[in-house]
């Protein structure tokens, strides 16, 4: 009740943010663009993504049904407010997305107020209609923090960006307090070629709250089937390394993360996990570089782009011979007509030891996602 309560007061106190600055609004007029994207599918997998060893399960799914509206005032003020409804199987839930203000200045300067993703992970700042598989990693969905409510500041420049900021999870419940911060640097960048490095790291106080990392091996609707271990924790610390190249139509990411967990006790906990993913493009096409990220293919012909892409990822969340450790090879393809429609199909083969729920940790799994951006 009490975190409904904080979430309800936080939505109404960034709207007022977002569409109440008067002197903005009386010297610019108001520009106005409504848009969003639905992802949908299947998942079918084997007995190890379900906890209760099923030997075969398949969930439809609603990926992500988005819709976002953007804001802008003049040539310095930008604003977003969007929501999005999820379903696994016969399982949905709302949630509030990013709802910030953000000021634009001089040299690529910026200023972000509000809900949004933290300065960390490469793959997890890649919007979901620009990643080329059903799912991000389980490197990033273990480690790197998504959104929270904060204040930041960074500079966007053509060869490099930085951002910093402070955040909290206070407003939906959770006790969590963080300093995040950002570092990417692409020595090489032109038509053809992109070689990218990056740098991201932060603090996280949990006041005692209770830690837990889990996964669900990067099936969407899968159960959180790996697991490190569970303790009162007092603080953490995260760290995060990542290289980017692209050359024509191959392009390469790295990423590395690694987490300290300090107990109530005292006691250190490591945990850590890294991905070197490929994608190459069967057609005349190309992964676009800007601002530290990659983007889809731009405008593809009128047959549309065919890629195909393969990740290898592995975890460790075991430290004192307690949780799990895991590794996933993925091959799939991606077929693009236009900005507006997406096709993707991944095939999962998973290997793990350790703590697990699965009472079989056998069997693959297949993932296909359909997407229209409007």
């Amino acid at each position: 009740m009490l975190a409904d309560l904080h979430r309800t007061w936080l939505i109404a106190g960034l709207a007022l943010v977002v569409l109440l600055p008067p002197s903005a609004l009386r010297a610019d007029p108001l520009e106005l663009d409504l848009g969003g994207y639905i992802a949908a599918g299947v998942d079918r997998f084997g007995p190890f993504y379900n906890e209760e060893g099923d030997p075969d399960t398949t969930r439809g799914i609603v990926r992500n049904a988005k819709l976002e509206l953007e804001m802008e005032w003049g040539s310095n003020w930008a604003a977003e407010i969007d929501g999005s409804y999820k379903a696994r199987g016969n399982r949905g839930e709302t949630e509030l997305g990013d709802a910030y203000v953000q000021y634009q200045g001089a040299n690529g300067f910026e200023a972000k107020l509000g809900r949004f993703k933290e300065p960390f992970g490469f793959e997890r700042l890649t919007g979901y209609t620009n990643i080329s598989t059903s799912e991000r990693s389980m490197v990033t969905s273990a480690f790197a923090p998504g959104r929270s409510q904060g204040l930041a500041i960074g500079q966007l420049n053509k060869a490099n960006t930085w951002f910093f900021g402070v955040f909290t999870k206070e407003p939906e419940g959770e006790e969590t307090r963080a300093v995040t911060g950002r570092y990417t640097v692409a020595p090489v960048q032109n038509n053809r070629n992109t070689l990218h490095f990056g740098i991201a790291a932060s603090w996280r106080d949990l006041n005692g709250a209770r830690f837990q990392v889990k996964d669900r091996g990067e099936v969407f609707s899968a159960d959180n089937i790996l697991r490190s271990p569970r303790f009162e924790a007092r603080h953490t610390t995260l760290g995060g390394l990542e290289a980017a190249w692209s050359s024509g139509r191959l392009t390469v990411v790295s990423e590395a993360m690694a987490q300290q967990v300090e107990r109530e006790n005292g006691e250190h906990w490591r945990f850590s996990g890294a991905y070197l993913q490929a994608g190459f493009f069967l057609t005349n096409d190309h992964r676009r570089y800007k601002h530290g990220e990659f983007k889809g293919p731009d405008s593809p012909g009128p047959a549309g782009a065919v890629e195909l892409v393969a990740r290898y990822s592995a975890v460790d969340l075991q430290d004192r011979d307690l949780g799990a450790r895991a590794a996933i090879a993925l091959v799939g393809a991606n077929y693009y007509l236009g900005n507006q429609f997406q096709l993707r199909l991944n095939w999962l083969v998973p290997k793990v030891e350790g703590t697990i729920l699965a009472p079989d940790p056998t069997g693959n799994a297949f993932t296909l996602r359909v997407l229209f951006r409007y």
